[in-house]
């Protein structure tokens, strides 16, 4: 047993031979996609992947190569770019140090070797195979080999699995005091649960991984009786035999409510006592989200700069007297300022032609030229329909003089 690991991948990953790979694929039978043809795919592939800006210390910075870490196209990238080279490394290699079993996760390859030097061979031939990536190998030690998650041993002819910790592992979980809802607590257990009763080869081994569990929990405040009502549970709904029962669905309506402890369990069972009473048709479903976390303390990227963001509420208030105006804008901040100010958002020079503004007609009246500083953002929502609605609540608030419209969505409630 060996396994190859790709060094780097995302960051490696070569851009422009990736994209061939992906267009010609993709164009092999068909000349359009989507109703786009090959040039255009290409092009938004390129758009999304080599024009990518990152922001670090307050400075931007372009990708030179490979796909950005965090990227959506990044897994899918690598994915493709390896799928097509592989299968012709793997026609083109020799016989005789050949894997008898290859499969890949990602960038981790598991392989089965009739000889241990074959592993040796194998990964200098993969080396030798693309500029751009290299490879790195571990061999299994006394019959057993850690891959991912799992270890794998031989016993008698035969493979059984394990779960694989690293020396490192502490053993730490989410403690049971922690001021989280009691569904977190459950979902840590039934998810660990499950971790071992997919990776585990049998029952024997299963029921040692749980036992370890148990161990672990302990030391992170859980109970006995806590433990093992989750493990029945599991169990039960493993093995339970389901049986069909033919019903009307009721509608299912979700609440997303602040964690406060004992007060929010209350406030659920009151929610569900008022709704069976009154709308017996619905089911409801009550999510607790716990806000007040250690990480929203700690800033780990850089904040987007406010004239870089969209998507906002903002309040103009003239300089010169107190008349004010509230708007929203599901661009960046800046092109909806500068359109205020009469200005390009790219060169700051004058427009125009361009269509006025209620800011702009109030600054020719009263001869005031509009500032950055005269505006403040008030809020920001990503959903535009929840966007109109804060907007108008912001409106009915504070009475902006400059407002023509007294809302963007008619608020029934206020």
């Amino acid at each position: 047993m060996a396994s190859l690991d790709v060094d780097s991948l995302f960051t490696n990953v070569p851009l422009n031979e990736t994209i061939d790979i992906c267009v010609n694929e993709l164009f092999k039978n068909q000349s359009k996609c989507f109703n786009l043809d090959k040039k255009q795919i290409s092009d938004m592939l390129s758009l999304t992947t080599k024009e990518s800006v990152i922001l670090f210390d307050s400075e931007f910075y372009n990708q030179v190569d490979g796909v950005s870490m965090g990227s959506p196209l990044g897994p899918t990238l690598a994915n493709a770019f390896l799928c097509y080279h592989e299968k012709k490394w793997l026609d083109d290699c020799p016989i005789d140090f050949k894997p008898v079993y290859y499969k890949r996760y990602v960038d981790d390859i598991f392989l089965l070797f009739r000889e241990l030097e074959h592993a040796q061979r194998f990964k200098e031939y993969m080396n030798s195979k693309h500029r751009s990536i290299s490879f790195t190998s571990e061999i299994e030690n006394e019959g057993s080999f850690p891959f991912l998650d799992i270890k794998i041993s031989r016993e008698t002819g035969r493979f059984v699995t394990s779960i694989y910790r690293k020396s490192t592992f502490s053993g730490v979980y989410t403690n049971f005091t922690s001021f989280l809802p009691l569904e977190y607590k459950f979902g840590l257990i039934y998810s660990l649960l499950f971790r071992c009763f997919s990776l585990v080869s049998d029952f024997s081994r299963f029921h040692l991984e749980v036992q370890k569990l148990k161990v672990f929990l302990l030391k992170n405040g859980y109970s006995s009786s806590f433990i093992d009502t989750c493990i029945r549970k599991f169990l039960d709904k493993k093995y339970s035999i389901k049986t069909t029962v033919y019903d009307v669905p009721k509608m299912e309506l979700t609440v997303v409510l602040p964690f406060l402890g004992n007060i929010s369990y209350i406030t659920k069972t009151q929610l569900n006592k008022t709704l069976s009473r009154y709308l017996k048709f619905c089911k409801l479903r009550v999510i607790f989200k716990t806000n007040n976390r250690f990480s929203n303390y700690f800033r780990f990227k850089d904040k987007i700069p406010e004239s870089l963001r969209s998507c906002q509420i903002y309040k103009f208030s003239c300089g010169s007297c107190n008349a004010s105006y509230i708007g929203k804008t599901f661009r960046h901040m800046k092109v909806r300022v500068s359109e205020h100010q009469g200005v390009s958002p790219r060169t700051g020079k004058i427009v125009k032609g361009t269509q006025t503004t209620a800011v702009r007609d109030h600054m020719l009246f009263c001869d005031h030229r509009v500032a950055w500083d005269d505006f403040t953002v008030l809020g920001n929502e990503a959903n535009h329909y929840l966007l109109e609605i804060k907007e108008s609540l912001f409106i009915k608030r504070d009475q902006p003089l400059l407002n023509k419209n007294l809302f963007s969505k008619e608020l029934f409630l206020f």
